[in-house]
């Protein structure tokens, strides 16, 4: 049975695991200790951060950052790719985005790159719209953003 979590610092070992496999599977480089070192405190840089399992296996994660008192940024989503095509995806995804309604957040930003083709469509089916950048990740081409 898939559960998803709230982040707990005891998960802090799988989290980086299960981060670098899924960056690696991309072809990406997880640098915790260097572009990606907001990873190191979790509980300070999201407003909010979940954590997929299958049993006791960490499989995927979602969070939310804050960019303003109304606007917020869907951040680390990211599933095991064996996980694909079982809409756990847009499970975590959603389970962020009603977060951020409840929270009071009236719209929610996202970036990836373009060649991540399969993640702009889930962005798209869940209503997400493209915009122009708003960050300075420049390793993003694709902005996105949903009201909320």
């Amino acid at each position: 049975m898939i559960r998803i979590l709230p982040y707990t610092e005891q998960m802090k070992p799988q989290l980086f695991e299960l981060t670098d496999k899924c960056f690696r599977q991309c072809g990406k480089l997880f640098e915790p200790n260097g572009r990606h070192s907001f990873y190191n405190d979790i509980v300070h840089n999201f407003v909010q951060f979940w954590c997929a399992f299958d049993g006791d296996t960490m499989i995927g994660t979602s969070a939310l950052k804050s960019l303003t008192e109304t606007k917020c940024e869907l951040k680390a989503l990211y599933l095991d790719e064996k996980y694909h095509g079982k809409g756990l995806g847009s499970t975590l995804a959603q389970t962020a985005i009603d977060f951020a309604r409840r929270q009071g957040f009236t719209e929610i930003y996202l970036d990836c790159m373009s060649t991540s083709t399969a993640a702009v469509k889930l962005y798209e089916k869940l209503g997400f719209h493209k915009t122009e950048r708003f960050n300075k990740n420049f390793f993003a081409d694709v902005f996105m953003k949903m009201p909320l």
